[in-house]
């Protein structure tokens, strides 16, 4: 039996279930209306530390349909090129509670997957999809995971296209969430254009809006170019690979739920952007 434990400190979430539950109940009632979307199924959320994006984690969360038997966790911070990487634990234990993994579900998704395309298990310390299973384990103490972190490139597309057939051969009640901050601006990300200097944030929630609203309409092939030319999100093929699922289960184009900064909670010539999306049936 493999078991995978916490690996990110403290300050990144909670280690207390009470905790955790107290905090989503102050930030329940900050939550956005979802316009007429309903059966929500997929999602798009950012993977920093729960000061800066918890709330808008626990928002997307709240909004899938209550009677799934599987979420699946896309994460990132995996170069175009790279191998798709699997989360290959059994079990995965966390201050909210003990999580089983779907492990027939995630076998049939590695077998359908091309013979061009590696997969390995996860080995390293990666925040793109811990900070999500806490939640996860509050608010849907009874479904089992699996998680994978794409690649920013088309392989993420082919993903989602299988986690779509393999829900529909299965039956399985499936949701999918996809993991990636937006922008990183800033002198500590080496990254401060010229063009941007008159006014950082406007010109970086611009850029940041492009690629949201790529993925809420489908555009898959798009979305990717816009990260890898606008330096517009870290971990782009976990946000498509998500969108490609939605799609592919006959979902609507995606609602954006919010956007943020992280200069909001802590100012500083450095920030990072943060965005959600959802994508349910009409």
């Amino acid at each position: 039996m493999n078991i995978r434990n916490r690996a990110l400190p403290e300050g990144w979430y909670p280690s207390s279930e009470g905790e955790i539950r107290e905090l989503i109940s102050e930030w329940k009632p900050k939550f956005h209306h979802r316009d007429s979307l309903r059966g929500i199924i997929a999602g798009i959320v950012p993977h920093a530390g729960w000061a800066f994006c918890g709330s808008i984690i626990a928002e997307v969360l709240s909004s899938f349909q209550r009677n799934l038997e599987t979420i699946i966790v896309l994460g990132g911070h995996n170069s175009p090129g790279g191998p798709i990487i699997e989360y290959s634990e059994d079990f995965w234990c966390l201050p909210s509670g003990d999580l089983v993994r779907d492990k027939g579900f995630s076998e049939r998704v590695n077998e359908s997957l091309s013979d061009d395309i590696s997969i390995v298990s996860e080995k390293s310390l990666d925040n793109t999809v811990e900070v999500i299973m806490p939640l996860i384990a509050v608010l849907f103490p009874h479904v089992k995971w699996a998680a994978w972190r794409l690649p920013s490139d088309e392989k993420s597309i082919e993903f989602g296209k299988i986690l779509a057939s393999t829900a529909k051969e299965t039956g399985r009640r499936i949701a999918v969430v996809g993991s990636t901050d937006l922008t990183h601006y800033g002198p500590n990300y080496g990254f401060t254009p010229r063009e941007s200097l008159k006014s950082p944030i406007a010109w970086m929630k611009e850029r940041d809006s492009r690629i949201l609203k790529a993925l809420a309409g489908f555009e898959g092939k798009k979305a990717l170019e816009l990260a890898a030319d606008e330096h517009s999100a870290c971990s782009a093929g976990a946000a498509v690979g998500a969108m490609t699922f939605a799609r592919k289960l006959g979902c609507s184009n995606g609602q954006i739920l919010s956007y943020s900064t992280s200069k909001e909670v802590y100012p500083s010539s450095s920030f990072v952007g943060y965005g959600s999306i959802i994508w349910g049936s009409v």
